[in-house]
């Protein structure tokens, strides 16, 4: 009998990551194409996008598709009824389910124990997996707000104090946020900066880090095992070696045993699993043993499959 495939795809508005596995839960292919959020590009961008990672996926495989899982991040959640136009004539013999972008996000981490996933991006959030299945929750306001007051308050001595070069990158700052811009650029810019040791550079990214490790604090009261893997998600976290070092070094201070891991899969790779456990009756700790195992492989391999092309006319290098 032929192998059922199932598909998670995790949408963050600027791109989407895509995992592709089996019914006995292992992962066979990772990769990236462009947003299917019709909401954010549009009907006919989403549906462009959607195709090309079908034929990224490959046609004998897609036709093995049994369900698809689709996840959005916040404030950018589809149900499945808004979901039909995209997905109409694509996968209409496939079980189409959405799911919440933070709950994917937590399944997707590779372990069976207690496992929290941090997620660096406007609004801090983290969320704790409970080896008995209770989830936890803690979240920041914009992240962004302290640095952004830093800018505001020192712009004006540096426009008077500093360099040309040094008020050109405060501005870029600056209007980084005031557009809403990928945060990756943001990120990589504090990056930048903080190399070169620039007093507020420094100062804005560990104020960031620090946020998000509080953030880990509130959740570690309710940890029931010295022992929990934490995942580290979103572009400030995964764009910026600076902060993801601080937060790194900092959860190492306080939870010495933790296994602390990049987890930029973490999303699609839940949304996969919910595609399965949705469709299996019986056997589902014999999957979840082989799931665990297979994660924990890609995410030690480090790279996709695939790439699908995006067809958004304003792509860009970043994939937030």
């Amino acid at each position: 009998m032929e192998t059922r495939l199932f598909l998670g795809i995790a949408d963050t508005n600027y791109c989407t990551f895509v995992v592709v596995g089996d019914s006995s839960g292992e992962i066979l292919s990772t990769g990236r194409g462009g947003s299917v959020n019709h909401r954010y590009w549009g009907v006919k961008t989403a549906r462009s996008n959607l195709k090309r990672i079908i034929e990224a996926v490959g046609q004998e495989s897609w036709s093995r598709i049994a369900g698809v899982c689709f996840t959005y991040k916040k404030g950018h959640q589809l149900t499945q009824e808004e979901l039909l136009p995209v997905v109409a004539g694509l996968v209409d013999d496939t079980v189409v389910q959405v799911e919440d972008y933070a709950t994917s996000g937590a399944l997707g981490l590779h372990s069976p124990k207690e496992r929290l996933l941090l997620m660096g991006s406007q609004v801090g959030l983290a969320v704790l997996q409970s080896e008995g299945g209770q989830q936890h929750r803690a979240q920041l306001g914009e992240i962004l707000n302290a640095p952004g007051r830093r800018i505001d308050a020192q712009l004006a001595s540096w426009a008077r104090w500093g360099t040309s070069a040094e008020l050109a990158d405060f501005l870029k700052i600056q209007e980084l946020q005031e557009n809403g811009q990928c945060l990756s650029e943001l990120a990589e810019l504090l990056d930048r900066l903080s190399r070169q040791g620039n007093p507020w550079a420094l100062a804005a990214a560990s104020d960031i880090a620090l946020d998000l490790v509080r953030l880990v604090t509130r959740l570690g009261k309710r940890f029931s095992r010295p022992d929990p893997v934490i995942g580290l998600y979103g572009p400030l976290l995964l764009g910026s070696e600076f902060i993801r070092q601080r937060v790194q070094y900092l959860l190492g201070l306080l939870f010495p045993q933790a296994e602390v891991v990049r987890a930029p899969l973490a999303p699609a790779k839940g949304a996969y699993l919910s595609s399965l456990l949705t469709r299996k009756s019986g056997a589902e700790q014999e999957v979840l043993t082989t799931f665990y195992n297979s994660a924990r492989s890609v995410m030690q391999r480090g790279w996709l499959d695939f790439v699908a092309e995006s067809s958004s006319s304003t792509d860009r290098r970043y994939c937030c």
